[in-house]
């Protein structure tokens, strides 16, 4: 009688070495944003382990569908972050269904050349609406079904990082949130930014938002950790190849292309399944190794994806420490979404 072998494949093989320690017990994983990026390859990690169940939160059924099928399972779900009817609809799914991890991962980015703003269904600034407003919809919505939230932030939060300040006009501000929240669809020469700008910036918006996400977690933390929820954010490494940067690329292929050659091989840049493994660990490490309130993040270029090599709490921005102005976006932001 002939024996089959079964090989594993080295992304199966890593990945079981790496969380054998910490994934006795499956996981019920919400994930927004798998149909490609890190999301993705976290997805591919996580379903690889045998023992979790992933739902794919994606923007329509054709991303799902490619969800499922390039990570090998898990469940297809439509959440179109620009559309608050949306958020509400897919929520109402997971009634019935157990979670125990949400991640808020999914993000755009629009050109650096933008001058105009594209806006979400309900009238708001693109990027700040999907990249904030709208996981911040989702997270409440989910709040009571929820042990773990995970938020995919950025050292581009910081005007002091590196990066942080290119082609921003000096960074991620709020200023006083008086552009947060405006409804562009009634009113075209409104403030089009956070802090209140009418002229609109498509290389400081995305800086913005991540500051956004920033102070999401910190107030999150004050205000949902005696509900027993543990707050993590962290910082996937700069990814020039991800489908993040799809308008940048579009500005100017050659460009783009050429600079993440070079910042691959200067060791700037991490690719994609580093982001993603640290998207994974995040998502599934112990509160010992990951304390509820941090913020991880490791050395520019570094591939570090766990505490022990080195992915561990970064540094937050003076404003993104702001108590004051974290409050005050979250009171904000529970109001325009009616939460």
């Amino acid at each position: 009688m002939s024996r089959v072998s079964v090989v594993a494949s080295p992304l199966q093989l890593l990945t079981l070495l790496l969380f054998s320690a910490h994934t006795a017990v499956g996981l019920n994983i919400c994930i927004t944003g798998t149909s490609q990026g890190i999301g993705l390859d976290a997805a591919k990690r996580l379903i690889a382990q045998g023992v979790h169940t992933v739902y794919h939160a994606c923007r329509t059924a054709e991303r799902a569908a490619v969800a499922v099928q390039e990570s090998g399972g898990g469940v297809p779900l439509v959440c179109d972050l620009s559309d608050f009817d949306s958020i509400q609809k897919f929520a109402k799914q997971l009634d019935d269904k157990p979670l125990d991890v949400l991640c808020l991962n999914a993000g755009m980015a629009p050109s650096t050349k933008a001058t105009t703003p594209q806006l979400t269904s309900d009238g708001l600034e693109e990027c700040i609406g999907v990249n904030h407003v709208g996981h911040f919809l989702l997270a409440n919505l989910l709040k009571s079904k929820i042990n773990r939230l995970v938020v995919t932030a950025s050292s581009v939060h910081d005007p002091d990082s590196p990066g942080g300040a290119v082609g921003g006009k000096g960074g991620a501000t709020l200023g006083d949130l008086s552009g947060l929240g405006y409804r562009l669809d009634g009113d075209p020469n409104g403030p089009t930014m956070v802090d209140g700008a009418i002229e609109y910036n498509g290389g400081k918006i995305y800086k913005d938002s991540k500051l956004c996400n920033v102070l999401f977690c910190r107030e999150a933390q004050k205000r949902w950790a005696g509900d027993g929820i543990a707050i993590r954010s962290f910082n996937p490494g700069f990814i020039p190849s991800s489908g993040l940067f799809r308008a940048p690329r579009q500005d100017n292929w050659l460009g783009a292309t050429a600079f993440t050659f070079i910042a691959g091989l200067v060791g700037f840049a991490v690719p994609i399944q580093v982001g993603g493994e640290r998207l994974a660990y995040m998502t599934t490490a112990s509160d010992d190794e990951v304390p509820s309130g941090s913020y991880f993040s490791a050395e520019v270029g570094s591939k570090a994806a766990t505490n022990a090599d080195g992915f561990q709490q970064g540094d937050i921005s003076k404003e993104g420490s702001d108590d004051a102005l974290a409050a005050s976006l979250w009171d904000l932001s529970a109001k325009i979404v009616g939460v």
